[in-house]
């Protein structure tokens, strides 16, 4: 059970530090660059539905925000359902 626990973990940060490196990323670096383009194939699918609701204020994109809180409620549920299962 604390290897399937480990994976979700694992699975959840590393989706965490793509929305986060997505936001740095855009914030510092031309769009037409390799790393950015496939840090973004893998992010907007995330981002894309809350991006639908959180219409950006002033500009600013407060959905990696919103993304981030529901990945980390995300694997609260995943990690006590496994839990509660095992």
């Amino acid at each position: 059970m604390d290897l399937i626990l480990l994976f979700i973990r694992i699975f959840f940060r590393t989706a965490e530090i793509l929305v986060f490196g997505h936001v740095l990323l855009s914030m510092f670096m031309p769009a037409d660059r390799s790393l950015r383009i496939g840090i973004a194939r893998i992010v907007d699918p995330i981002l894309a539905p809350f991006r639908r609701f959180i219409k950006p204020i002033n500009g600013i994109d407060f959905s990696p925000v919103v993304a981030i809180v529901a990945i980390n409620l995300l694997e609260w549920l995943v990690s006590r359902l496994v839990i509660s299962l095992f």
